[in-house]
């Protein structure tokens, strides 16, 4: 009797125990999220789009304890450690986006640069260029501006640079400040291409290897133009620019128009076209004029995610890497 006496209080004691232990984890669990999500109210640009990148690598290696630790903190508060926007959702108002031509804009805009987030990563003998001329074009930052976390059209160069670096395709990404360059010079908004025509030639005079020169931009309609869904995945659309005022715009076209049915094949409804734009109000040359290899891409407009964003540059390195390695194989 005194056997069975100590083992059911034994028993009492160690199920008091599990459920101590238990409480004491869930308080823990829940003050690790409050924290990160109400104490840790600014992460810089940079950052979140490590965060993206390294998130969305499909090599990255988890044990099983980090799998169940992350569900768990996923079940009871609602973050996943997977989608790192998640860590940052708050009840904020989402910040209306300036949708007018900004092709027709003097005023110099809020620059939103953004530091390289693998700075020490050296590109050896890169062949493509990317570079952004409108640096400042955002998208959606619904939830994200308490964070300081501005997504720009400069995470998607960042985005494609890693992607194609992945394909084997060496590519770099332009880091200097077009905004900065403007306002030291004193120059309109309208003169920004003037700015990355200076850098691409500085570029190109240290780095004779680089032979694609890509301008990404995002464009300024709304998000039923600007959005598409293919098999279940959210992209922001492309819209290709040729400027007709270039006198050898016939070659940059023909390389545009190559891109643009590889899209077709691989990504139905992706792509919104090829805009041929000269005259008045236009700018008409968009640096094409430095090589024949040099196209202008806008991707998606200001309603669309960084998400959605990612997709698509994710879709446009596929058909970047299988483009280059024809044209590479035919030389």
């Amino acid at each position: 009797m005194k056997k069975r006496k100590k083992m059911k209080i034994k028993k009492r004691k160690q199920k008091s125990l599990m459920i101590k232990f238990a409480f004491i984890l869930f308080l823990f669990s829940f003050s690790f999220c409050f924290t990160l999500r109400y104490f840790s109210k600014t992460i810089s640009n940079e950052k979140f789009l490590k965060m993206l990148l390294e998130n969305g690598n499909s090599h990255m290696k988890t044990d099983q304890k980090s799998h169940f630790f992350s569900d768990f903190i996923m079940l009871i508060a609602d973050i996943d450690f997977k989608k790192p926007v998640t860590l940052l959702q708050l009840n904020s108002i989402p910040k209306e986006k300036n949708e007018s031509n900004e092709e027709e804009m003097d005023s110099i805009p809020t620059s939103n640069y953004v530091k390289d987030p693998y700075p020490k990563n050296e590109i050896k003998n890169p062949i493509v260029y990317l570079y952004n001329s409108h640096q400042s074009e955002e998208y959606a930052s619904s939830n994200l501006e308490s964070y300081n976390v501005t997504p720009t059209v400069m995470m998607a160069s960042y985005i494609l640079r890693e992607k194609l670096n992945r394909n084997n395709i060496p590519t770099m990404v332009e880091e200097n400040d077009v905004t900065e360059f403007l306002r030291t010079n004193n120059w309109n908004y309208s003169s920004s291409y003037k700015v990355t025509k200076l850098l691409m030639e500085d570029a190109y005079s240290k780095n004779k290897t680089l032979e694609y020169f890509i301008d990404l931009h995002r464009d300024s309609v709304k998000k039923s133009i600007s959005s598409t869904t293919i098999e279940g995945k959210n992209y922001a659309k492309i819209l290709f620019i040729v400027g007709l005022e270039n006198s050898n715009y016939r070659e940059n076209l023909n390389m545009t128009e190559s891109i643009n049915n590889k899209l077709n094949d691989k990504y139905p409804g992706l792509s919104r076209g090829i805009y041929k734009k000269q005259g008045k109000g236009v700018n008409g040359v968009y640096n094409q004029d430095f090589s024949p290899n040099t196209i202008l891409i806008e991707i998606g407009g200001p309603e669309n995610t960084i998400d959605e964003v990612y997709n698509t540059c994710e879709a446009i390195s596929t058909v970047l890497t299988e483009y280059i390695q024809e044209d590479q194989n035919e030389e």
